[in-house]
């Protein structure tokens, strides 16, 4: 059975990197059920950029107007799909040409999959490349021992665990994500991953994990006492070890590396390609 993938872009006054996250998805378009934007009202352009492509069509909803936040906006979004399974792309990062192609055939041979992962490129504010980064799949028995290396960029779950769970936690705005793998975990959801690079996560001054610190260090903290099972644990010590020993013997790790000796500094485009993006 096809899988049907609803994409959320939440947007808000990141109009310089508007224009590649919309290319990113939009040119894969084919490969998925459905993609909305939510963009909070933004006052840089960022209206104007989303009004353009929606006009060129594969954009099947999109509003600029206030809101709760990011968690809000990606909510909004997940209520309103009608895919199996849902994904969300910030409006600064992308995903990689192929990628979502890769990602639909991977769900259409494990359909037992709730959720998966892949590899991920950092980049910076000129889609610079930074570091590549090789990650196996997820799992509650690597998280318990304080494994967790989910990319946010890469994820994809079904829409079905993500209701049954209540949704994203809307009062966070920095670790959202996180303590939604968590509850995933604890709900016993089986995990795969697709083992190529799928998304782009892009580094600059404005981003949250940038010039969020004190945001992200409190609710960081409040985590940590919520699921202690999980990130205070002693065992993550012994777990990350582990993980680090298991990333040299698969060569995972060197492959990784090498990589970003290779590439860093290159532009994303030039090596992993470009978006070509069809009016319907």
């Amino acid at each position: 059975m096809p899988a049907k993938i609803t994409v959320v872009t939440p947007s808000y006054n990141q109009a310089k990197f508007l224009d590649e996250t919309l290319r990113s998805v939009l040119s894969q378009r084919d490969q998925i059920h459905e993609y909305f934007v939510l963009d909070g009202g933004s006052t840089d352009g960022s209206a104007d950029i989303i009004r353009r492509y929606a006009e060129k069509g594969g954009i099947d909803y999109w509003h600029s107007q206030k809101d709760k936040g990011q968690s809000d906006a990606i909510h909004q979004g997940f209520v309103r799909a009608t895919g199996d399974y849902l994904a969300w792309i910030n409006s600064d990062d992308v995903f990689l040409p192929g990628a979502l192609r890769r990602v639909r055939e991977a769900i259409e041979r494990n359909p037992h999959w709730d959720a998966l992962t892949g590899h991920y490129v950092r980049i910076d504010a000129e889609s610079r490349i930074l570091s590549q980064h090789r990650f196996p799949a997820e799992s509650a028995r690597m998280a318990r021992w304080g494994v967790i290396h989910v990319s946010q960029q890469t994820c994809f779950f079904r829409k079905s665990l993500y209701d049954r769970l209540g949704g994203l936690d809307l009062s966070l705005h920095c670790v959202m994500d996180t303590e939604l793998w968590i509850r995933m975990f604890d709900a016993g959801s089986t995990w795969g991953y697709v083992p190529a690079y799928l998304a782009g996560f892009r580094i600059h001054e404005t981003a949250k994990g940038s010039s969020w610190l004190k945001e992200y260090d409190e609710e960081g903290n409040s985590l940590h006492m919520r699921y202690p099972q999980y990130l205070k644990s002693p065992r993550r010590y012994i777990g990350r070890r582990y993980y680090h020993l298991t990333q040299l013997l698969t060569g995972r790790q060197i492959r990784a590396t090498l990589e970003t000796r290779k590439n860093r500094g290159k532009k994303l485009v030039d090596v992993f390609g470009d978006w070509e993006v069809r009016s319907s």
